[in-house]
């Protein structure tokens, strides 16, 4: 390992691996990560576990490592990825390592609308189909809540978010459907 990670145990499994895109999602990747950590998740932020020096090989391993992968899906999150087809964006590389590892793939919508599936490079198109959670800024301890369920059901052997196992139908969630806005919000039923 190299001496700039040595404070770091890249084959240390994290609960949670966090991605978001630093210009639009970094405020909500944070507080996810402080209320994940209250609730007693090892959460991995790249912002508080990486050090100078090259990084890209931590990243990708810490990825593989994490039983959970949040993705925080904001404006224009997935915009730098659509032309990228030789997975040079980091977003891009990570959700695709998420994928390919198998980890329980969970997006965290805020604002965020899917471009069409056909734009997305081949080797990610799957993430629109993973069931997400829409970030309601007024309801985040419903939106933890529900976060904690996607994450608990990955740590007691139940069905991933991302298989064809169904996951009941709950409210605040969006499921990954790219002919739907994700803008819908709670509804009013319970």
């Amino acid at each position: 390992m190299s001496p700039v990670f040595d404070d770091v145990d890249v084959a240390q499994p994290y609960d949670v691996f966090i991605s978001y895109r630093r210009a639009t999602g970094s405020q909500l990747a944070s507080l996810l990560k402080v209320h994940l950590q209250l609730r007693g998740f090892k959460v991995f932020l790249d912002i508080e576990k990486l050090e100078a020096g090259k990084f890209d090989n931590m990243l990708v391993t810490s990825v593989r490592n994490a039983r959970n992968f949040v993705v925080v899906l904001t404006v224009d999150a997935l915009d730098r990825c659509l032309e990228d087809s030789e997975c040079k964006d980091w977003v891009h590389r990570e959700i695709t390592t998420a994928i390919a590892s198998k980890c329980n793939v969970i997006p965290v919508f805020s604002g965020f609308k899917w471009p069409q599936p056909e734009r997305l490079p081949e080797d990610m198109r799957a993430l629109v189909y993973f069931n997400g959670i829409k970030w309601i800024h007024d309801y985040q301890d419903a939106c933890i809540d529900k976060l904690e369920r996607f994450l608990c059901t990955e740590r007691s052997g139940g069905s991933l978010s991302g298989t064809n196992s169904p996951l009941p139908d709950m409210k605040g969630v969006t499921h990954g459907n790219p002919r739907k806005d994700s803008d819908d919000g709670l509804d009013s039923t319970g």
